[in-house]
């Protein structure tokens, strides 16, 4: 958030050195995974991912099905059970962490796939008949990346998709290890691979859109957000993003709306959503929307860090507003 204080900050003309927000880190989020007959699940890998969804901590569940996250900011999280290796369907939940020292709780209650390999999508399950050699590989690297061994993970991957190119749970696997790790060239073919096998991808399309970027590919990053949106109108990170593309390019009409359906979707709970909204409205010149979403903000950041020049930008818009510029 400091850099994009920073840019505000250039865009209402003040002056003074960038300034960093930070909250401070006493939030946790915790919670218990139970197959379907309430049965705790041990040693399955939980995922925490911030709103662009990227990694940020691992975990696993202990002989309880327990699982716990400690000193985190105030936000939006994913947390996400990775089941590779196992007959479970992965799940995924959304929330906030509107305070300083919350304490959040969840609960996953997994269900099983048919035999066979499936992977879940949005709207549909796609289903493939995999060489048993080629399966074999992948569930070794998802052994391996339970245990950490990243890099032996990719090469059983690699094998994989070597003995069976089309095999999607493969390349999109791949292609999300290749976004964790920064490889951003190597992640793009393999995930527009996947994509290519099961047009129905979502998680593909969004990882491939956040790999784009990173390489300044913005026109391919947000038509790749597009086709994702589609699959998932609900996704309040995908239109979060997909705004925040368009506003970075110049597209301020498409990036309101899709600004405004984040805003809608998170039922105006989402700093990251105001504060990306008073930036566009700031370029816009439309001085008291800017401000009224700066409001919007702390009001779901009440410790930020910078609440004070936060408050002082609020007024200069206002100001602005009032005389016309």
């Amino acid at each position: 958030m400091g850099l994009l204080l920073a840019i505000f900050i250039t865009f209402v003309g003040a002056s003074g050195e960038s300034a960093h927000v930070f909250v401070p880190q006493a939030n946790s989020i915790s919670g218990h995974v139970f197959d379907e007959r309430r049965v705790p699940v041990a040693e399955l890998q939980i995922e925490l991912l911030n709103d662009v969804e990227s990694v940020i901590q691992r975990t696993k569940t202990d002989s309880t099905g327990l699982f716990v996250f400690r000193r985190l900011s105030t936000g939006v999280f994913q947390v996400r059970v990775q089941t590779y290796g196992t007959s479970y369907i992965g799940q995924t939940q959304r929330l906030q962490l509107e305070r300083t020292r919350a304490f959040e709780q969840i609960e996953f209650v997994l269900t099983t796939r048919k035999v066979g390999t499936m992977s879940p999508t949005i709207g549909a399950v796609f289903v493939q008949e995999v060489p048993e050699q080629a399966r074999k590989e992948y569930l070794q690297s998802a052994e391996l990346l339970k245990k950490e061994r990243r890099k032996e993970a990719v090469e059983k991957l690699k094998s994989a998709i070597a003995i069976f190119p089309n095999y999607f749970d493969a390349l999109e696997l791949l292609g999300n290890e290749y976004v964790k790790i920064e490889d951003y060239e190597s992640a793009v073919p393999v995930l527009m691979k996947a994509i290519e096998v099961n047009k129905r991808a979502y998680h593909s399309l969004y990882i491939l859109s956040v790999a784009q970027y990173n390489l300044k590919q913005r026109a391919e990053a947000i038509e790749s957000m597009r086709r994702a949106i589609t699959l998932n109108h609900g996704s309040v990170n995908a239109n979060l993003w997909l705004g925040t593309l368009l506003r970075q390019t110049n597209k301020f009409d498409e990036a309101e709306t899709y600004l405004k359906q984040a805003d809608k979707l998170a039922a105006s709970k989402s700093s990251d959503v105001h504060w990306q909204m008073a930036l566009l409205f700031n370029q816009l010149k439309r001085y008291n929307e800017a401000a009224d979403e700066l409001e919007l903000f702390l009001k779901t950041q009440p410790d930020s860090r910078d609440a004070e020049q936060i408050k002082k930008l609020i007024k200069r818009l206002r100001q602005q507003a009032g005389s016309g510029q």
